[in-house]
């Protein structure tokens, strides 16, 4: 299976008026197929043999999930993916990376939202939107 390093930068912003600190962040990709009347559906490139159901499996080190890899990090909480301190106003970049299979790239999305869902399209993705980062 030939996989590919996928590796996004994303810029944060404090809109607010007050600091933010220890600011979780989560970049999942979730994999979309486009439908022929315009809508999406989550992409399932595999059928269960007798059990008439699809499923979506991450291959082998590829997943379509959390990020493996992102450069802002504070050691707060559970994980790492936190921008320790953010003034109003202040902006910071961040890069993640996914190793991904080169055969779903055409499908793949990022999706910044708080849930970081990767397996369901939820009502607060269809707020924030998703991100095309698939091959053109």
């Amino acid at each position: 299976m030939n996989q590919k390093l996928l590796f996004t930068t994303v810029t944060y912003t404090n809109t607010s008026e007050e600091e933010l600190n220890h600011m979780i962040y989560m970049g999942t990709l979730i994999a979309l197929s486009k439908q022929d009347d315009g809508t999406y559906t989550i992409y399932m490139p595999g059928t269960e043999a007798g059990t008439d159901y699809d499923y979506y499996i991450s291959d082998g080190v590829a997943k379509t999930a959390e990020m493996t890899y992102c450069s802002v990090q504070d050691d707060y909480g559970k994980g790492k993916n936190y921008i320790p301190s953010l003034k109003p106003g202040e902006s910071v970049q961040v890069n993640m990376a996914w190793i991904v299979n080169e055969k779903d790239l055409e499908n793949l999305y990022l999706n910044l939202n708080d849930t970081g869902g990767c397996y369901e399209i939820s009502e607060r993705m269809c707020h924030t939107g998703v991100v095309y980062v698939g091959k053109e």
